[in-house]
């Protein structure tokens, strides 16, 4: 028997993820979230995460779209102006910045960068969405970069491979340049995808019941809570 109906995918809106998921993240508030974290996401190559995707998740993708947590790398690298090298390439910023509003008060809740996966001067059909929370959301922080989590959305476009890349061989795709600032410090550089793997957690396994998203503690942004979003530069 399947673990999950067919048609099943879980597709949240951007003011979804942003309000309830990375707000719940960063409060501490993680029961039964279905989003994985990777501690070291920008160290990996764009097609060695679907595969630790399946490890770590609690819910299959649609093989298109995956979903991570990740540590801030701008705390990591203490500094505004980060690098997001890997071992084949770097994430490159697109554009500066759209702004995640609320659908009916309009509040400002957060921002979304796009950013494209290059090998080279090379373009690749790997896109991430990196969203960000609005620190006025949040007590103790006054800009973007202190805030501790950032979610992460990894796309595939159809026309791009999702065959495993030579970069499984050596494990984890940590450079110098890597902005987490340890990676694997205690596995070789050499070891295997699969030793790598091995030493994540494992989820929990769901059984015949997904979470119970009516117990979920969200936090729905209220009017009389936000600001109305106009002139409101965090970043």
């Amino acid at each position: 028997m399947e673990r999950f109906q067919v048609g099943f995918r879980f597709l949240p809106t951007e003011e979804e993820l942003v309000s309830s998921y990375l707000k719940s993240k960063e409060l501490g508030y993680v029961d039964n979230c279905v989003i994985p974290e990777l501690e070291d996401f920008y160290a990996w190559d764009p097609w060695d995460l679907p595969r630790l995707y399946q490890r770590i998740s609690n819910i299959p993708s649609d093989g298109l779209d995956w979903y991570f947590f990740c540590p801030s790398p701008y705390l990591a690298q203490g500094r505004d102006r980060i690098k997001r090298q890997t071992r084949s390439g770097k994430w490159k910023i697109t554009c500066q910045k759209d702004d995640i509003k609320t659908r009916d008060t309009k509040a400002l809740i957060g921002t979304k960068r796009i950013l494209v996966f290059k090998k080279g001067r090379a373009k690749t059909g790997w896109v991430m969405h990196e969203y960000h929370l609005n620190p006025k959301l949040l007590d103790g922080y006054s800009s973007t970069f202190q805030i501790p989590y950032i979610l992460c959305r990894l796309k595939r476009k159809p026309g791009e491979s999702l065959e495993i890349s030579p970069s499984f061989e050596g494990g984890s795709c940590a450079t110098d340049d890597t902005p987490v600032a340890s990676q694997h410090e205690d596995t070789d550089q050499e070891s295997s995808f699969q030793e790598t793997v091995e030493s994540l957690p494992q989820f929990q396994a769901l059984g015949n019941h997904l979470p119970s998203y009516s117990s979920y503690r969200s936090f729905d942004p209220q009017p009389l809570v936000y600001d109305s979003g106009q002139d409101n530069d965090f970043w």
